[in-house]
């Protein structure tokens, strides 16, 4: 099935988002968010939204608000994000099984969205910041959020993917969210991506990384999910 226009509803009105949807019987659900300045028409984004679909899992992206120029906040951000999550729940073609995949600052979204809602059952960061690296990505995250430690609370299982080459968020960042989750004994794995960017391109890198993070929902999917 082609994508098709979709309305969020958030606390300031709707935001418009594209909903990816399998031509079969989905076996889940997934919001993906973009980074920082970055926009749901990105490659990338668009890219992993059409192997989830591939791999029988909806998948909605959409804007952030303030995304152009990039005013967003984390606080805002997670309300877009769990008017999406909200979105999919009330979907008729859309089982209760839940992801949120992040790229850098939605990383760092799908992070705090994973640790609060323990119906999410998958939840990719790809190159996610710790908060305490923000400004590598063109932000600053305040110091009041800790993605790290409210992951640690989540039901999900986490993949931590980043490209080898990305010269804006460094690979300890993954380390200090694998380091944390080990201890909470949270199921995840680190992936690097070889040869791809913050962005994961060039293509090669790109699809590498879209076909991780499909696996790793639809196999989150297939388990028990959250209790």
């Amino acid at each position: 099935m082609s994508p098709h226009r979709v309305p969020i509803a958030v606390p300031t009105g709707e935001l418009e988002g594209t909903l990816h949807l399998p031509d079969g019987d989905a076996i889940g659900g997934c919001v993906v968010l973009h980074g920082f300045g970055g926009h749901p028409e990105q490659p990338h984004v668009v890219a992993t939204c059409e192997a989830l679909a591939n791999a029988r899992v909806a998948a909605v992206r959409f804007a952030f608000r303030d995304h152009d120029p990039p005013r967003m906040t984390i606080a805002s951000a997670l309300e877009d994000a769990v008017g999406a999550l909200r979105l999919l729940r009330t979907h008729p073609r859309v089982p209760q099984r839940y992801g949120v995949v992040g790229f850098s600052f939605g990383g760092a979204v799908a992070a705090l969205a994973a640790g609060r809602d323990h119906r999410v059952g998958a939840a990719v960061l790809a190159a996610a910041p710790s908060l305490t690296r923000g400004r590598a990505a063109g932000w600053s995250g305040g110091g009041k959020w800790r993605p790290v430690a409210e992951l640690s609370h989540t039901r999900a299982r986490v993949l931590l993917i980043w490209g080898t080459e990305d010269t804006q968020v460094p690979f300890v960042d993954a380390e200090s969210y694998s380091a944390v989750l080990s201890q909470a004994r949270v199921t995840h794995r680190v992936v690097k991506v070889e040869g791809g960017d913050h962005d994961f391109e060039p293509a090669a890198a790109r699809e590498r990384m879209t076909a991780a993070v499909a696996d790793w929902v639809a196999e989150s999917f297939a388990g028990p999910g959250p209790r």
